[in-house]
């Protein structure tokens, strides 16, 4: 089989590109064959298939007026992204497209690209851009659907997309561009959600159940050794932004005095938070890690912490920590509580608690041996549910319902 799988990255720059890379591996091992499609970059992964990725296009704030407008229009339609996957579908021949996250370096235009030339398209969707223009249904630190019943214009009444009003009014135009067009709802085949909760959304605004399938992600196992001889510290990694709970971490952190804990990424709220413990010195900032040296210290910890406070879809640093054998206290929004089972692999907490995440740190922190025995079952359900055999089974039978 030929899949060609469209992504705006092709390195890995956050947890849907490290699932993208991990599904064409596995896809590879079983004989197939994983046709890229993406923007142009310097960080790339190495393909014979770049000289059809589409051009860099500069989003950032700082960029010229022309670039950004250059960059604007091609937010609603490429043109170019669609002459481009015409293309490498003519010379590529793909028995089906999968798509992940496309929107604005890529754009929406090369669906119709796609359906132009007869292939079949499923798309895993990573976030909740297909009913909400700022991707996250978050703002002004809160969960927000306002959006809903084709509301767009909320996003630039409340700035939603990084408080500019100009990026605001992009993406409420783009969703309803596409909404009216119909780009994704009639062009589509087949929706892959990765939580049951962001399914729920989906179908609640608009998108029809029978063309969503629930399917979680999968995690390359043979990368991730669990250690089974946990130390006596929790931990926190992922990005250090609004929306993911570390206020309340922070916070809940000071009812239980004696826990160390490390607090491993990097982003935009690493000052404050590192003063909000600063009378602390068991609280350690790590910084960024990856690869053996981030396995090591969430393998090694009592516990891992999911504080998420926006709506997380399928958050791999659960798999990532039940790989490990690390159990997970997690808060109980979005698909957080579906992958974590209380008292089983982990423990829940009321979202947004500071006593019930202190109280669920505490009872772990109290008791290494049922720790232990929590770590082992998350490995057991990484092994059976997330594991790369059963992924595979999953994902072709989806090809499969779209190409006949």
């Amino acid at each position: 089989m030929n899949v060609l799988a469209a992504n705006k990255y092709y390195f890995v720059k956050g947890g849907a590109e490290r699932y993208f890379f991990e599904l064409q591996r596995i896809l590879e091992e079983h004989g197939h064959s994983v046709i890229p499609f993406a923007m142009a970059g310097d960080r790339n992964e190495a393909t014979p298939w770049s000289s059809y990725f589409v051009s860099h296009e500069p989003f950032e704030d700082g960029a010229p007026v022309l670039a950004r407008l250059g960059a604007a229009g091609r937010v609603l339609y490429s043109w170019e992204a669609r002459r481009r996957i015409e293309s490498l579908v003519d010379k590529a021949r793909p028995d089906v497209a999968h798509l992940h996250n496309i929107a604005h370096q890529l754009s929406p235009s090369i669906i119709h690209g796609l359906k132009s030339r007869g292939v079949p398209v499923v798309q895993t969707l990573h976030d909740y851009n297909l009913v909400c223009p700022n991707y996250q249904m978050f703002v002004d630190g809160q969960t927000c659907e306002r959006c809903g019943s084709l509301r767009y214009y909320e996003a630039i009444v409340h700035r939603c997309m990084r408080g500019s009003l100009g990026a605001s009014a992009l993406v409420a135009l783009e969703a309803y561009a596409h909404r009216i067009l119909g780009t994704y709802l009639r062009n589509v085949d087949l929706f892959i959600a990765p939580s049951r909760s962001l399914r729920e959304r989906m179908v609640a605004h608009g998108v029809p159940g029978d063309r969503i399938v629930h399917m979680p992600y999968s995690i390359a196992l043979d990368e991730y050794r669990p250690v089974y001889e946990p130390g006596a510290y929790g931990v926190y990694f992922g990005r250090l932004s609004v929306g993911k709970g570390l206020k309340t971490l922070m916070s809940a952190l000071e009812l239980v005095p004696g826990l160390p804990f490390k607090v491993v990424g990097s982003g935009p709220m690493r000052e404050e938070l590192e003063r909000s413990v600063a009378d602390r010195g068991d609280v350690e900032f790590t910084g960024y890690m990856t690869g053996e040296a981030l396995h090591r210290i969430v393998g090694n910890a009592l516990f891992a912490v999911v504080p998420s406070e926006c709506y997380e879809n399928s958050p791999l640093a659960v798999y990532e920590s039940f790989a490990l054998g690390t159990p997970v206290v997690g808060s109980t929004i979005g698909g957080i509580p579906e992958l974590v089972t209380d008292g089983e692999t982990g423990l829940h907490f009321e979202t947004g608690s500071r006593t019930a995440l202190a109280d669920a740190m505490r009872e772990l922190a109290s008791d290494r041996q049922r720790a232990l025995e929590m770590g082992r079952a998350a490995r057991r359900r990484v092994e059976t549910e997330y594991g790369p055999a059963r992924h595979y089974e999953l994902i072709t039978s989806v090809y499969e319902r779209v190409i006949q």
